[in-house]
């Protein structure tokens, strides 16, 4: 052997350890600066929505001037909002700003109504029940005073089906969801909504056939709704399809109900990519379904602390849990970590 060979051969085998760690390390820089970017995004759009999407919408002259199609398109923005932010939280400060301008300049009580049951919504995904209680009070007064029935059973109706996760036991959002559905017989999202906590609050109780015989009024509820329901997929103003099947999904996992992983391939092959807590919940479902840790695990993987923590996602996830620590399957340990 040369000398110094030996040591060329070791130093050789060194240069693909060290390539590997430089692209890694490039990797790892390009990485932080997309996060940091993210970041400054984000602090950027709290910051933008904090003002309130009246200012953004139509400029801070122009707010006191506002009209009520005006306000109608801002309550529409919000509830774009409302559904698709990873942070219900972060909203708030700009929801009250509106509703103090709301009030300041005797808005619409349409509006008030709206906003006010998205802050019982972001409350609700808090798990702070009173507070969402309190709001969805005002809602309803607010919605009472417009004389609008539609809008009675919308508030009404969202009381129902957003109490299932937390807010009420299942007897309570019964009666809510009979109340909204005394108020009108047209078809309307307010009855839509009722028909679904009816169907959740009865497969919570475990009443299978009870259940089944709300899943089929649900659907038929769902076939004489007005076109620009079904077809609006954001947005708290829609009912689509793929939330149809969300509640089939949902009456398998709890009560037994068949046809649960049809409704969930549906409802996964139909959901908007804008948004998470829908397609969440249905994946969840089926961990409950089939007793299976790992699949609660993946479903909650690619989520943020923020929309772990989501009530309306949190109380379905720790059911799971429930289901996988009745059977002690495998995972049922770093599911309970994720969920802590």
């Amino acid at each position: 052997m040369r000398p110094g060979s030996g040591c060329r051969r070791a130093t050789g085998r060194l240069y693909p350890a060290v390539a590997i760690e430089q692209l890694h390390e490039r990797e790892s820089r390009a990485s932080r600066r997309r996060a940091d970017g993210t970041l400054d995004d984000d602090v950027k759009r709290r910051a933008f929505l904090g003002l309130g999407l009246a200012v953004v919408l139509l400029g801070p002259e122009a707010v006191a001037r506002a009209n009520a199609d005006d306000w109608e398109r801002i309550a529409h923005a919000w509830s774009y909002e409302i559904t698709t932010a990873p942070d219900r939280s972060a909203l708030l400060p700009g929801l009250l700003s509106d509703l103090k301008r709301l009030r300041a300049n005797g808005g619409p009580q349409r509006t008030i109504a709206q906003l006010s049951s998205h802050v019982a919504m972001i409350a609700v995904s808090s798990g702070d029940a009173e507070l969402a209680r309190r709001w969805f009070c005002r809602a309803q007064v607010a919605a009472d005073a417009s004389g609008d029935s539609h809008l009675r059973a919308g508030v009404m109706g969202l009381h129902s089906v957003e109490g299932v996760f937390g807010m009420h036991g299942p007897g309570r959002v019964l009666a809510l969801a009979d109340k909204t559905l005394a108020i009108t017989d047209a078809p309307c999202i307010g009855r839509q909504r009722a028909l679904s906590a009816r169907v959740r609050a009865l497969a919570l109780q475990g009443r299978k056939r009870e259940t089944r015989n709300a899943l089929t009024a649900l659907e038929e509820g769902f076939e004489r709704l007005p076109r620009d329901i079904t077809r609006e997929k954001i947005g708290v103003n829609g009912w689509a399809e793929e939330t149809l099947h969300n509640v089939k999904s949902f009456a398998s996992a709890f009560a037994g109900v068949d046809g649960g992983e049809a409704a969930r391939e549906e409802a996964l092959r139909l959901y908007s990519t804008a948004l998470w807590r829908g397609p969440t919940q249905v994946k969840l479902h089926r961990a409950i379904d089939e007793t299976d840790a790992h699949m609660a695990l993946d479903a909650l993987a690619p989520l943020s602390d923020a929309q772990r923590k989501d009530r309306l996602v949190r109380l379905v996830g720790l059911k799971a849990l429930d289901a996988c620590e009745s059977r002690d399957v495998a995972g049922t340990a770093e599911l309970r970590e994720a969920l802590a």
